[in-house]
């Protein structure tokens, strides 16, 4: 893999999202470098209201439709081909809306630590991890 650059299929990740998870989400990096990280990552159950302390996040809807909530205000109803960006320690959450899986592209800057999503309600969560990995996507484009 060159370091310079990377090709990626989105399609093509996104097919090899499961149909079901035992975590909230389920991600692909595209990157991961201490400047930024780029994922895409598919959502399985609705995710609770979190913030991250160590980036600040670029969310483009890629699939499916569903209500964004974010800090105190009323929330706000996505489609594909829409986004939101907001920096880091801005409350926000998703509640999927209908049956069509939901995906989005991501892009965290600095990166985002797996390890850094802190739920206001941890119970929130009943009992689900926050995240798994595909494997490495960064060159599914020959």
């Amino acid at each position: 893999m060159n370091e310079r650059y990377r090709f990626a299929d989105f399609d093509e990740i996104m097919r090899q999202f499961p149909d079901q998870a035992d975590t909230l989400i389920v991600d692909a990096y595209l990157s991961d470098s201490v400047e930024a990280s780029m994922r895409l990552f598919r959502i399985y159950h609705p995710l609770p209201r979190h913030y991250h302390t160590q980036c600040d996040e670029h969310l483009l809807l890629l699939r499916g439709k569903l209500e964004f909530l974010i800090e105190d205000e009323p929330p706000r109803t996505l489609q594909a081909g829409q986004m939101v960006s907001f920096l880091r320690n801005v409350v926000h959450g998703v509640r999927p809306i209908g049956t069509a899986p939901v995906i989005f592209f991501a892009a965290d800057t600095p990166r985002r630590a797996p390890d850094d999503v802190h739920f206001i309600d941890p119970e929130a969560a009943k009992g689900l991890k926050f995240v798994s990995h595909l494997k490495d996507y960064a060159n599914t484009i020959g």
